[in-house]
């Protein structure tokens, strides 16, 4: 599969799985994840998904930090054909509504660490909630489960994420970002921006809820095959550790980082 076919994520992560299966794609401290064990972990997700009655188009929630769990879901739930609706963690619960009931979610992953706003939003507007580890669900929850056998079907046009503007001058916009347009980004990210390739280490201290973080960390990773170290939450000393630990070959960060 080349780089021409790939107009989804979904095409990105299953073209670098066929050629650096083994490959490290994902690490916090001592964690590791290849790029196959990501795509099953995600295929495992979306046959979850099905199995609940989360149909293609849904809308699902991400309230997770910077943990494995957060890539597992979100290829998860698109390879499921939904549409992933981030959100920072540190919102506070009406503001959790807003993004739940503006969307339409039907189903929100929230991390067992910091999910306490999340779930009373949730119970408050009706939606779902599904609780997981740092690395992904509860295995419980994938008790007697085969990974999806096929991506659902979704065309380069349709909605693949909805990201919230800040809402510093008025409420939130939801941005609706469509498959051709994030495989697009991610591709121009590795290829062009920044020129990332299997042998690169990228820091992982841009929020993943953000468009930052998420095109310029996750999918241009996945995409050109590095491999993405993760902090929960940015802070310099744990950063410089994580330099010198992982042998990061790629920074990226904001003035204030």
């Amino acid at each position: 599969m080349t780089d021409l076919i790939c107009t989804d994520l979904v095409s990105d992560l299953l073209a670098t799985t066929a050629r650096y299966g083994d490959h490290p794609v994902l690490r916090m401290v001592d964690y590791v994840m290849t790029s196959s064990e990501l795509a099953r972990e995600a295929a495992l997700v979306a046959a979850a998904l099905h199995r609940h009655g989360v149909q293609p188009g849904d809308r699902v929630g991400l309230v997770l930090p910077n943990v494995p769990a957060f890539p597992v879901l979100f290829y998860g739930s698109l390879l499921a054909g939904c549409v992933v609706v981030p959100m920072n963690p540190l919102l506070k619960a009406p503001e959790v509504e807003f993004y739940l009931s503006d969307s339409g979610a039907t189903v929100v992953f929230v991390w067992d660490g910091a999910g306490d706003e999340a779930i009373k939003a949730a119970a408050t507007v009706g939606v779902r909630v599904v609780s997981t580890t740092a690395t992904g669900l509860h295995r419980r929850l994938l008790a007697d489960l085969e990974p999806l056998p096929e991506p659902a079907p979704r065309g380069p046009d349709d909605t693949a994420v909805i990201l919230y503007t800040s809402g510093t001058t008025g409420t939130p916009k939801g941005a609706q970002l469509t498959n051709a347009n994030l495989s697009s980004n991610a591709r121009t990210t590795a290829t062009t921006l920044i020129q990332t390739g299997p042998k690169d280490v990228v820091m992982g201290g841009l929020p993943l809820f953000h468009v930052f973080g998420l095109t310029c960390g996750l999918t241009a990773s996945v995409h050109s095959g590095a491999c993405l170290t993760l902090i929960p939450r940015f802070d310099a000393a744990k950063a410089l550790q994580v330099i010198e630990r992982d042998r990061v070959t790629v920074f990226e960060g904001v003035p204030t980082m």
